[in-house]
């Protein structure tokens, strides 16, 4: 089997790594809007009460009970009419999030699990293979064994961090209790249990810090996304949804 072109190959690494980084901003945008959307799905339902004729339904106490009634449920929990109207008010709230100019706090959570997930799953992935393709450039230019390169190449993302920038993180010129944060965040969603959502409610600022470690770790590597890639997206959200 003929060896592959190193070059193609390290382009192809760089092109799979800005995607994901990309990938990963656009979930942070749609976190944040989910945000903007609420508060303007709460302003608009104040005025909404469920027809008069309707009876809130009894509602089973076990989790067996309600999952063999669930059809039925779902479908008497509000009377036809509210839950269209609320509907309507939840999907108009999220069309005006992206137009309405609204911004949130810092220290404001982001409750969207779903868009969290994709955000720190994506950030994640990016982030070990631009330190996979950082290893392999090290392999490459001769300033790394093979056997090492083989040998650290099966480590998880955490030894490979502190494999490649030891001496910063000894220094303390690279912090990455941020990065720390990250992955406890990416393991907690692919081994997702009931009990995840809360531990996957980043705020604001905790994004903003996971953020300014991934581009210092960017900017020792080599190739893109660099770290002045991460601070261009970085900066695109604060502005458009940060107070």
């Amino acid at each position: 089997m003929p060896k592959k072109d190193p070059v193609e190959s390290f382009g192809f690494a760089e092109h799979v790594a800005s995607f994901l980084l990309h990938e990963s901003f656009r979930y942070a945008h749609e976190a944040a809007a989910y945000e903007v959307a609420s508060d303007l799905f709460g302003d608009r339902i104040k005025n909404i009460e469920p027809d008069h004729s309707w009876q809130y339904p009894e509602l089973p106490k076990s989790l067996p009970d309600w999952f063999v009634n669930r059809e039925e449920i779902d479908n008497n929990i509000l009377d036809p009419k509210t839950t269209e109207k609320l509907s309507d008010a939840w999907y108009s709230s999220l069309d005006e999030a992206y137009t309405s100019g609204m911004k949130i706090s810092k220290q404001r959570k982001l409750r969207s699990t779903t868009d969290i997930v994709g955000h720190i799953i994506n950030l994640t992935v990016c982030l070990e293979g631009s330190l996979n393709r950082h290893l392999f450039f090290l392999r490459e230019s001769q300033q790394l064994a093979n056997e090492h390169y083989e040998s650290i190449d099966r480590a998880e993302l955490m030894p490979k961090l502190l494999f490649c920038f030891k001496e910063q993180i000894v220094a303390k010129t690279l912090h990455i209790n941020r990065i720390k944060q990250l992955v406890s965040m990416r393991n907690k969603a692919v081994h997702y249990r009931v009990d995840s959502p809360e531990a996957l409610q980043p705020s604001v600022e905790d994004l903003i810090g996971i953020w300014s470690q991934l581009s210092q770790v960017f900017d020792l590597t080599h190739g893109e996304p660099n770290q002045n890639h991460v601070q261009e997206l970085a900066d695109e959200f604060m502005a458009r949804w940060i107070m």
